[in-house]
């Protein structure tokens, strides 16, 4: 399959890929403007600026004109959607005759069976221990969970692949949320007071009115996903901006308040 703004044969042109856009938003017009590959109106051919389909009926075998010295079987005649009379100066070859699939739409398919990372909550004070108000908490995941998830797929010569990297992780402490772009730091049994992270959390209240006593935990990782296409393609690249991971199983902390005490 081929680009029907491209031919690979004889009178046909040279590759000439759109620009990208989240989704199947891959392509972009003369202006730059980002539009989608596949509308309605046909598969989008950069070559020309315009949405294109196979002229109907084809040119016989005979009018040479349009086929210019292509064979017939091995290809089809494309003309411009709304280009009115398809005449040969308005026409092109297109080997094969089919138009690719639409790169962006086989990347939304991909990354939703990619085994995004499900994050295993971890904090200090660890549960069961108690963590007081406005003491920094530390909250991590395992280092292997922070990485890069990667998928791919093929549909005839058109292949695409897919790369979800980890931006963001999400800490919902049930008392509010807190935002990391790292695994965070694990704490080690005998750390100093000293020692600094860069993902904590300082709960503002206590958690004795909560159900059980305690605040529930969960974090989500934030992906950005961007996929690359190889072969025959429409587009050679795209993103399909953030998606979310999976959140993790639940986690409970109890916050307690340290009193003060006064000396006399």
């Amino acid at each position: 399959m081929t680009d029907p703004g491209n031919g690979g044969e004889e009178g046909g042109e040279e590759p000439d890929n759109g620009g990208t856009e989240p989704g199947s938003q891959s392509c972009q017009d003369e202006s730059g403007k980002k539009i989608p590959c596949t509308t309605e109106h046909g598969t989008w051919s950069s070559s020309h600026n315009c949405y294109a389909n196979p002229m109907a009926p084809q040119p016989a075998a005979d009018q040479t004109a349009y086929w210019k010295g292509n064979d017939p079987t091995t290809g089809s005649i494309w003309v411009c959607a709304g280009a009115g009379v398809a005449i040969p100066a308005n026409t092109w070859f297109v080997p094969g005759g089919a138009a690719p699939p639409d790169p962006g739409e086989m990347a939304e398919t991909i990354v939703k069976a990619m085994p995004l990372v499900k994050p295993t909550v971890h904090m200090a004070p660890q549960p069961p221990l108690m963590t007081y108000v406005g003491l920094e908490t530390w909250l991590w995941m395992g280092e292997s969970q922070w990485r890069n998830v990667t998928g791919s797929a093929s549909i005839g010569d058109t292949t695409v692949s897919v790369v979800a990297e980890p931006i963001r992780v999400t800490w919902d402490l049930g008392d509010g949320i807190e935002t990391c772009t790292s695994a965070g730091r694990k704490w080690e049994k005998g750390m100093s007071s000293d020692e600094q992270t860069d993902c904590s959390y300082a709960f503002q209240h206590v958690s004795d009115f909560e159900p059980n006593d305690v605040f529930p935990v969960t974090a989500t990782i934030s992906y950005a996903v961007s996929w690359t296409c190889s072969g025959t393609c429409i587009a050679g690249a795209g993103t399909l901006g953030e998606i979310p991971g999976f959140t993790s199983d639940a986690s409970t902390i109890r916050v307690g308040e340290r009193q003060s005490v006064v000396v006399r």
